[in-house]
C-alpha cells in the first residue's frame, strides 16, 4: 500500500525490467503445475530488492493463498509458498 502511495505522489515509472509479463506469467504457470497447485498466479508485481528486479507472482484470493517469487535478471524461480493466513 505504501509503495503504491509512493508511487502515485512521485509520479515514478515502474521500473524497466528484462522479462515481460507473459514469460512471468508462463514461469509461475510451471512453478504451479510442479507444485500440484490448482489455481493460477494472476497478480503480479515487480520489486527492486539489494538492487536486482523480483518477481512476485500471486494468487487472487482472500485471506491466503500462494506466492513465488522470480528473478528478472536470470529467470531463476523460488519455491512456491503459502501467503497469509490459514
Amino acid at each position: 500500500m505504501l509503495n503504491l502511495l509512493r508511487r502515485l505522489l512521485s509520479g515514478a515509472s515502474p521500473p524497466k525490467t528484462r522479462m515481460t509479463r507473459e514469460e512471468v506469467t508462463a514461469l509461475a504457470a510451471k512453478a504451479a503445475a510442479a507444485a500440484k497447485i490448482k489455481q493460477s498466479f494472476g497478480l503480479l508485481t515487480v520489486r527492486q530488492i539489494d538492487g536486482r528486479l523480483t518477481w512476485f507472482a500471486r494468487t487472487a484470493t482472500v485471506g491466503s493463498g500462494w506466492s513465488v517469487r522470480i528473478d528478472d535478471e536470470t529467470g531463476e524461480v523460488g519455491p512456491v509458498r503459502r501467503w497469509g493466513i490459514r
